[in-house]
């Protein structure tokens, strides 16, 4: 039997494995290593004034040094040094929760991916927009500057994507089409797991919904349905996301979230598949009476996949024992006339002992 997802075990474990990027990649992108960049190999002095007013949160000069510092790297055509710089001021006035000073570098670091030339999203652009778009939820008392933010990011990245022709109905031609529509499949996954940390459940969704990661959406949806639904909503919780699913034309995200939720939903897995199977051999009822043997082995996957203790054994036999437990007819409903019992009686004599040995194999 498969041991149950623990949701907040999950979480924690997602949120201390954001942490420890978040933290090695600042100490890469600090202050501190900016000196590598090309813009203060020639000018030293420009890093050292920038240092020291970061140094001492003289947050106006350290606002404008960091405009004056990106416009050189731009004239220079240093795209790399200049959103290298621009992620580094942006951090900074965040943390010192200036909001509108980190919200103007912000919209200057989409200006300046508008003009990079990249063809992809790489590990560090993407870790920077990550981690911006963490930061603004932490310091802004609205959406309105991440949410901006947000839209720019998803519209450039939608741009590394060409349109295919619809003929091309390869998996990949359809991947380039949405991702062109909607923009980057991994930036919306990054936005929708810092919503998840904040319980901000109805942006996680929907960022959710435009990504590939339907095991991360699978677990957000149950840890909705666990503390804001009723026991019997569980089914509710992942049906409209199937259908948001396959109404975007998204068939193979959909089967996915489909496999994961019903596979780690503490109140599905088990309980939902225990009610099929027993439909399933009440609609086989007859083709089973047909072979005892084949009741023996409904007793044993009972006990090994559903937890089912086998029922004690009461006068009329293991065949009409395991059909009450399976079935639940009551007694008079299962009593066979006489031609029955005689042909079930040849039955079970044209069975060897080969029959029983075999069912040990299940043990």
């Amino acid at each position: 039997m498969e041991t149950k997802i623990n949701l907040a075990d999950y979480l924690t474990n997602l949120q201390r494995a954001d942490t420890e990027t978040r933290k090695s990649f600042l100490v890469d992108f600090s202050i501190d290593n900016l000196p590598k960049l090309d813009i203060f190999k020639t000018h030293k002095k420009l890093y050292d004034r920038l240092k020291l007013v970061t140094d001492t949160e003289n947050l106006y000069e350290a606002d404008q040094l960091f405009k004056t510092i990106h416009f050189r790297c731009l004239n220079n055509n240093s795209i790399e040094d200049a959103l290298a710089l621009l992620f580094n001021g942006i951090i900074f006035f965040t943390d010192k929760k200036s909001l509108q000073c980190a919200f103007d570098l912000s919209k200057a670091f989409l200006e300046t991916l508008k003009k990079c030339s990249k063809t992809s999203l790489d590990t560090i652009l993407r870790t920077q927009i990550k981690l911006i778009h963490e930061s603004l939820g932490k310091c802004s008392p609205t959406e309105e500057e991440r949410a901006e933010f947000s839209i720019g990011v998803l519209k450039w990245s939608s741009s590394l994507f060409k349109k295919s022709r619809m003929e091309m109905a390869d998996e990949n031609s359809i991947a380039q089409n949405y991702q062109n529509v909607f923009g980057h499949y991994d930036i919306h996954r990054d936005f929708a797991v810092n919503y998840w940390k904040e319980k901000n459940y109805v942006q996680a969704r929907y960022h959710f919904l435009h990504s590939m990661d339907s095991e991360a959406f699978a677990y957000m949806l149950i840890e909705c349905h666990l503390n804001f639904g009723y026991p019997s909503e569980y089914d509710l919780f992942l049906a409209q996301a199937l259908f948001q699913f396959l109404t975007l034309r998204n068939l193979k995200s959909a089967e996915q979230l489909f496999f994961h939720y019903c596979q780690k939903h503490p109140m599905i897995y088990q309980r939902h598949n225990f009610v099929e199977y027993k439909e399933i051999v009440k609609f086989y009822k007859s083709w089973l009476q047909r072979d005892k043997s084949y009741l023996m082995y409904l007793e044993r996957i009972e006990e090994y996949f559903f937890d089912v203790k086998p029922a004690k054994k009461e006068s009329g036999g293991l065949f009409s024992n395991l059909m009450r437990m399976l079935t639940g007819d009551n007694q008079n409903s299962r009593a066979m006339t006489s031609q029955e019992a005689a042909a079930d009686s040849d039955k079970e004599d044209s069975h060897s002992v080969v029959d029983l040995e075999d069912n040990d194999i299940l043990d």
